[in-house]
């Protein structure tokens, strides 16, 4: 019918075989399109082109893979054999290295160091193989002389469903294209130091470049295109500007070691990035199977790869797996069994969340550009969102993730509760937090830095401040009045404080919290224990503040919580977060479990059918070695008379009861995943 959907924008399961050249041979184009169905994908994802032409290329530099049959062709017979089964295919294209003998005959291609020697990448790569030379984002060979040739090439000559572009973002080059392009952006030279450029620079080459090879695309099929966003410091709108869908990469990197193991919610908060454009398709989470590059041709523990998987779909998000090779040539077939599990899985939700929306009453603010300030409190660097989003999901509040430039355009009415990591000193972003406080909503800003006038007056301080000497041995005090914030945290009037704190003059605000200055210096705080003492046991110094407006309220944190809560885990701290923001979301929180649990995320949507509940079952010491079945009680205000049918989609049917106005589901024992729909 013309008015069905175009497929990229349904519900879509994707499996990409990262290719090895030395198992073409291996290949059989219809057995693989009855692997790809029988572990539940309905989008597969191939090489193509850029590093090898999978294809009998006519283009000069394109090199061709040396292990491509002779007597047919491999790709075309590849997209016959998924079409043939209701299987879409999409191109991977990736155009940032190519061969040393390209490198030989164009070195004016490719990406220079600051003494201009070029990128080799693999040099000491065992194997009869050539070498691999990183190719400059502003050359030819990514634009108008290589690349956008190749795309017109196997666009039209294949049927190809959509392009994927690997390994896009710009490397950081200093040739002699780069230097005349940041002259003229920018009106200076490019700096010899990395770390001296504009922040935007390489944002724009990527968009300079992809804008270019998406226009190629579109004058030869229309077809999407797929683009990679980043959590930390992309810009989210110039990449859908220049892309279809987006996609993440959330990788679970074990090989670098238990104390560098990737944040347990790192899938979660890469999928509420990319949800909080509503205008744009859902995002794909690409889950890398192995526990590291370095390890690719083995799975990560079943346990754990399951529960990173899980939280893609539970955010919102299209699953994309992502495994080394094709299924005769994967050695660890443990990987297979989970991609089937997780794929079965998602194909009996999918429906009930196909155009859902999140319920959440919280915004999380996440500015890409804002100064990472966890150093400045002594602290490992990591973004100032980090801590805030980890509190949340371990005390189960639902939130979703917004960006400066939607807070600016006004989205914030959808929300109760605004957290601000950072204070915003962008003028129509203060706009709109004086507008939301105005008409009833309540802000939490973590202020870190002297306050300039108009965050001041919203937040109810004085202008200014001093940033004090970094403390330790420091404790919050809860002062009087302030029994909503000790929920849970039992008959202790003090918490544990660190960090660099801001001394700021309440004007029109209530002192929450003060400050109990250190009662030693670090080398004196374990001896001897006569002398321990606090010597200034209360102050009027404050760490967390209220100021009522109206209808509306602003909270404002002047100690460093967020680096906190993501370097010290203390459960205390994320009580502190969800007592706040629970007395402030009042009503609003209509969704709660009956104990929290860290280990459990809980996300609620509004669906087509009904209310939509994901839950996703993390407990544990990670990596997991097992997932561990627990049934979980979840909290509903029901206000709405009898009791609505509860079903459980994945682990069975749960207990439901209703109590005083509260609907209480019990859920059978969640392994990893279970999703509730809710009908009224």
């Amino acid at each position: 019918m013309c008015n069905e959907r175009p497929w990229w924008k349904r519900p879509l399961r994707v499996i990409q075989t990262n290719l090895q050249v030395l198992d073409t041979p291996r290949m059989d184009e219809a057995r693989i399109a009855a692997q790809i169905e029988d572990l539940g994908a309905n989008v597969l994802v191939v090489n193509v082109g850029g590093i090898y032409a999978w294809y009998p290329t006519a283009l000069p530099f394109h090199t061709v893979n040396p292990c491509l049959p002779k007597d047919h062709d491999l790709l075309e017979a590849l997209l016959a054999a998924c079409h043939a089964r209701g299987i879409r295919v999409i191109a991977r294209f990736d155009f940032s290295k190519a061969s040393d003998r390209t490198y030989q005959m164009r070195p004016q291609w490719f990406a220079r160091s600051a003494d201009g020697s070029p990128q080799v990448v693999g040099a000491m790569r065992p194997g009869n193989w050539d070498l691999l030379y990183t190719t400059c984002i502003n050359s030819g060979y990514r634009n108008a002389e290589l690349a956008a040739p190749a795309l017109r090439e196997a666009l039209g000559r294949y049927d190809l469903d959509g392009v994927f572009f690997n390994a896009p973002h710009a490397p950081n080059c200093h040739c002699e294209a780069c230097k005349a392009k940041y002259l003229a952006l920018y009106g200076a030279p490019l700096p010899d130091d990395e770390a001296q450029w504009d922040p935007g620079w390489k944002s724009r080459c990527l968009y300079d470049n992809i804008g270019l090879l998406r226009k190629a695309i579109r004058e030869t099929r229309d077809v999407p295109v797929i683009l990679y966003y980043g959590i930390a410091s992309d810009n989210l709108y110039e990449r859908l500007a220049t892309c279809d869908m987006i996609c993440a990469e959330p990788q679970d990197v074990l090989s670098l070691g238990w104390k560098e193991i990737p944040q347990s919610f790192k899938p979660a908060l890469c999928i509420r990035l990319g949800r909080s454009e509503p205008t744009a398709p859902p995002p794909f989470g690409i889950i890398h199977s192995c526990p590291g590059m370095d390890w690719r041709h083995v799975g990560l523990p079943p346990a754990e790869y399951l529960y990173w998987m899980s939280q893609v779909p539970a955010n919102g998000g299209y699953i994309w797996h992502s495994i080394t090779g094709i299924p005769d040539t994967i050695g660890d077939k443990r990987i297979l069994e989970c991609v089937r599990t997780i794929n079965t899985q998602i194909r009996t939700v999918e429906g009930c969340m196909d155009g859902a929306r999140s319920r959440a009453p919280v915004a999380l603010l996440w500015d890409m550009h804002a100064d990472d300030l966890s150093k400045a409190f002594g602290g490992q660097m990591t973004a100032p969102a980090n801590g805030w989003a980890e509190a949340m999901l371990s005390t189960q509040i639902p939130f979703d993730v917004l960006l400066p430039e939607q807070v600016a355009s006004g989205r914030l009415a959808e929300y109760r509760v605004a957290v601000l990591p950072t204070v915003p000193r962008d003028a129509a972003v203060l706009s709109a937090l004086e507008a939301f406080v105005a008409k009833g909503g309540r802000v939490v800003a973590e202020c870190s830095r002297p306050l300039d006038a108009r965050p001041a007056e919203l937040l109810g301080l004085a202008p200014g401040g001093q940033v004090s000497e970094y403390l330790q041995a420091s404790y919050l005090r809860f002062a009087p009045g302030a029994e909503d914030l000790r929920r849970d945290l039992g008959p202790t009037p003090l918490l544990p404080h660190r960090g660099r704190t801001l001394y700021a003059q309440p004007r029109d605000a209530r002192t929450l919290c003060t400050l109990v200055p250190p009662f030693a210096p670090m080398e004196a705080v374990g001896a001897p224990p006569e002398r321990a003492s606090l010597p200034v046991p209360e102050t009027d110094l404050p760490l967390l503040t209220l100021r009522q407006a109206g209808e509306g309220c602003a909270a404002a944190v002047l100690f460093p919580l967020s680096a906190m809560l993501s370097e010290l885990k203390l459960h205390d701290h994320e009580l502190l977060v969800r007592n706040l923001l629970t007395a402030l979301l009042g009503d609003a929180l209509d969704i709660r479990l009956a104990q929290p649990l860290r280990g459990i995320q809980l996300m609620d949507y509004q669906g087509p059918g009904g209310r939509v509940i994901h839950v996703v079952n993390g407990v544990g010491q990670r990596p997991l070695s097992q997932n561990l079945p627990l049934q979980v009680e979840l909290v509903l205000r029901w206000e709405k008379g009898a009791a609505p049918r509860v079903r459980g989609l994945l682990c069975g049917e749960p207990e439901v009861r209703l109590e005083g106005g509260e609907l209480r589901i019990r859920t059978a024992p969640v392994q990893t995943w279970e999703v509730l729909t809710v009908e009224a």
